[in-house]
């Protein structure tokens, strides 16, 4: 009797397949079969399999080394039926194909005790699909089917959805890279949708938009920890807001949702309303980008009105209008723990503006409010001072962007005179100039609170050097540069100010500016009062015999003081006496520098700034409309090179005196 039968590499090919495969048809001794590398091809496997359906003694088949990929789901096969404790069929990446499936489908049906199956990567379509979930209907012992990277389609996707009402014991199921559309989808989820075993879903990179809104529904179902569901930029549209929907009425512990640019329009606002009618709590909604315009908004509103939990809701860039603003309006009057809105990028208007403007002025809670760029206009920022007067919670307001103008910022400003909570205030890009800029700066002489006021890219030549200084406000360091920046006396007043709230800045370096005799009086007012600045650097500014004036009589009464830096100004011989005095008959010694103030001019005669590289490099790229990497700074006296010159930039190549030269001139 031939338990055992080696013809490996015999070349038996197609034809010789057939007489073995008549043989086992009778055959009950034979247990080992090797078919290795003998050109067996299509014809010759089918012969084989259809021998051992019913052959119940061959133990061992081998075939590798054919030419049909299937050999190894018939090796397999005969492998699941020999062997009772066979759990786990793991054949990813072996092109078995359609048929490959059927040889190991029906070689499962004898098996009771499988639990996994991987057949990934294997060239299966639906046809071969079918076999599968024909047989995992009735199925109770799989756990785990994986089938990525395969040739399903939406016809697939039928076949597993049929399988899946049947089955009760799939807990993981991998669909990823397969070929199944919106349709496909949608078939699966009316029965996932009731599915309450299964734990696991994964359907990426299928051509449907619809797939992670339906592994995000099995997420929100079966995962209890499952804290934060975020999508962005996945078009999932309403019907996939609806699975999102379902998945948070069975979810109660989920606190975040967000949904940005997800397409899901004023339909599918309405599914995640209803949904928020189950689920009480959500902190935080963010919902940028989905188009839900004033019906969206308001179904929102409406469920939000009593809702106990939500702290932020973002709906930036959502087509919400005066009248979307209105139903949100309503429902900040009576929402308990809202603090954040962002309404960026809509389209409010003055009167959305006014109905905004309403709610602040009852709620407890709103804390930040943004509106930037929504068309609020001077007339908007009027309704809006109004609220900032009463207001006692607001303290980050964004109004970028909107057309606000001179007049509105006069309106605005006169609210931070006294307003004493709102920190951090942005009106960059509103068209202000300096006239309502100035508007401003007296209202921040009164205002001890606002640490951040942003007003750049504005018609305002200060903007930038505004949102320097109120920094200051939070600024912990020691030192303070405000070098190049161009400030005038009346930026001086509000730096002032703004350093008498200041508790540790001890230098201050304020080079290169249009300070004139007015802000040489207001400086000296600070250092007179001043118990912690030791140095000040004033070089390159306008200061005359005036300034200088009032610079020596603070020095007369400050103590703390050591270094006063004044070269480059417009302090005469009067003025440098002042100084001079000042510093013989102070208690405590301070180095000046103030020599050969006059002196510093070009060979024509024009005045030398000090500049450094960086201010270079910016006028260069204007002057000659294009980037440049660095600008070398070269003395024109000593041929050395350095960070710092005084410089004239009257001719083509400029003119140059570094600093060593400027102290040897004098």
């Amino acid at each position: 009797k031939t338990i055992e039968l080696d013809l490996r590499s015999n070349q038996i090919g197609d034809k010789g397949a057939k007489y073995i495969a008549d043989a086992l048809q009778n055959n009950t001794t034979l247990m080992q079969l090797d078919l290795r590398s003998n050109n067996i091809e299509d014809k010759g496997v089918e012969d084989l399999f259809n021998a051992l359906k019913n052959n119940k003694t061959l133990k061992k088949l081998r075939l590798t080394g054919n030419r049909d990929g299937r050999f190894i789901a018939l090796e397999t096969a005969v492998c699941i039926r020999s062997q009772k404790n066979f759990k786990q069929l793991l054949l990813s990446s072996n092109r078995i194909g359609n048929n490959g499936v059927r040889y190991l489908t029906e070689a499962l049906r004898h098996n009771s005790i499988i639990s996994t199956i991987d057949l990934s990567g294997n060239q299966i379509d639906d046809k071969g699909l079918h076999y599968l979930t024909d047989f995992l209907k009735n199925n109770t012992s799989v756990h785990i089917l994986k089938l990525n990277i395969n040739s399903i389609t939406n016809m697939g996707a039928t076949y597993i959805a049929e399988m899946l009402n049947g089955n009760k014991t799939i807990t993981v199921l991998e669909l990823n890279s397969n070929k199944i559309q919106d349709k496909g989808i949608e078939n699966l989820a009316d029965v996932i949708i009731k599915n309450k075993t299964l734990k696991t879903l994964s359907l990426t990179k299928n051509p449907s938009v619809l797939a992670v809104a339906l592994e995000k529904f099995v997420d929100l179902q079966q995962n209890k920890e499952f804290k934060k569901l975020h999508l962005s930029r996945e078009h999932i549209g309403f019907i996939g807001a609806k699975y999102i929907s379902l998945g948070l009425q069975e979810n109660t512990t989920i606190t975040g949702l967000e949904l940005c640019n997800c397409n899901i329009g004023e339909e599918g606002m309405k599914y995640i309303a209803d949904a928020l009618n189950y689920n009480k709590a959500l902190i935080e909604i963010n919902l940028e980008g989905n188009q839900i315009g004033n019906t969206g908004a308001q179904y929102l509103a409406d469920v939000l009105e009593h809702y106990p939990t939500l702290v932020r809701l973002n709906l930036e860039d959502n087509g919400i209008d005066g009248q979307g603003a209105q139903y949100l309006a309503n429902a900040l009057e009576t929402i308990l723990v809202l603090k954040e809105l962002n309404l960026n990028k809509n389209i409010i208007g003055e009167q959305g503006a006014k109905y905004l403007a309403d709610a602040l002025t009852t709620s407890k809670t709103l804390i930040r409010l943004d509106l930037a760029d929504n068309r609020i206009g001077k007339e908007g920022a009027l309704y809006l001072t109004k609220a900032l007067e009463h207001n006692q919670t607001l303290t980050s307001l964004s109004l970028e962007n909107n057309c606000i103008g001179d007049q509105g910022a006069q309106y605005l400003a006169h609210a931070l005179e006294t307003n004493i909570v709102l920190t951090s205030f942005d009106l960059g890009k509103n068209q202000i100039g300096n006239e309502g800029a100035n508007c401003f700066f007296n209202a921040l002489k009164k205002n001890t609170n606002l640490k951040n006021l942003h007003l750049n890219d504005d018609k305002i030549t200060d903007g930038k050097t505004v949102s320097a200084i109120l920094r200051l406000l939070d600024c912990t360091n020691d030192c303070l540069w405000l070098d190049f920046y161009r400030m005038e006396d009346n930026l001086i007043e509000l730096l002032s100010s703004v350093l008498q709230r200041n508790k540790t800045i001890k230098h201050i370096s304020l080079i290169t500016n249009k300070i004139g005799d007015r802000g040489a009086q207001v400086l000296a007012s600070l250092i007179k009062d001043s118990k912690m600045l030791i140095s000040l650097d004033l070089r390159s500014n306008l200061i005359g015999d005036q300034g200088a004036g009032y610079l020596a009589d603070a020095l007369m009464n400050n103590t703390t003081l050591t270094k006063l830096k004044l070269r480059g100004n417009e302090i005469g011989p009067s003025g440098t006496k002042y100084l001079i005095d000042a510093q013989q008959n102070r208690t405590t010694p301070v180095q000046l520098e103030l020599n050969g103030t006059l002196k510093l001019q070009c060979p024509w005669g024009h005045r030398l700034e000090l500049w450094n590289s960086s201010m270079r490099k910016e006028m260069s790229e204007k002057k000659f409309k294009r980037r440049r990497a660095s600008v070398k700074i070269e003395c024109d006296i000593c041929s050395k090179n350095s960070y710092l010159s005084w410089y004239c930039p009257c001719s083509m190549k400029g003119f140059d005196i570094c600093e060593e030269c400027a102290k040897r001139n004098d």
